[in-house]
């Protein structure tokens, strides 16, 4: 969020996703793991929103993934031109993101990545 915050990246999104992101970042279990309170994770979510590129989804091919909660983030990544998706579920990405040219890297490859394209840029 602090990379989102500070504009080093740019996250993509839609409506359904952002539903998406409500539905499961307020299941009980994630409220106790994260210790936030309801209010406090819709004003996270609500930034991202803020701050994120809104895409237009017209281009769905489907059925992308086993998971249709999966094919949410295809979609959006597919019409929103994005460079990766990053997330801890890349078993599931990896063979579908390929196919379409699209990078699938884990939070720490990602915090990685950006690292390193600073270190760089700053010689």
């Amino acid at each position: 969020m602090r990379m989102v915050f500070r504009r080093r990246i740019t996250p993509l999104m839609d409506l359904k996703l952002g539903l998406e992101y409500r539905d499961v970042a307020l299941r009980p279990a994630h409220l106790q793991v994260s210790a936030l309170s309801e209010s406090e994770v819709l004003e996270l979510i609500e930034a991202l929103e803020a701050f994120a590129e809104p895409v237009n989804v017209t281009y769905k091919p489907r059925p992308l993934s086993s998971d249709p909660n999966d094919d949410l983030v295809l979609d959006v990544a597919l019409n929103g031109e994005a460079e990766f998706i990053v997330t801890n579920n890349k078993k599931h990405f990896v063979p579908i993101a390929n196919r379409f040219g699209i990078q699938v890297l884990s939070p720490a490859e990602m915090l990685f990545r950006l690292k390193m394209e600073e270190t760089d840029a700053n010689g």
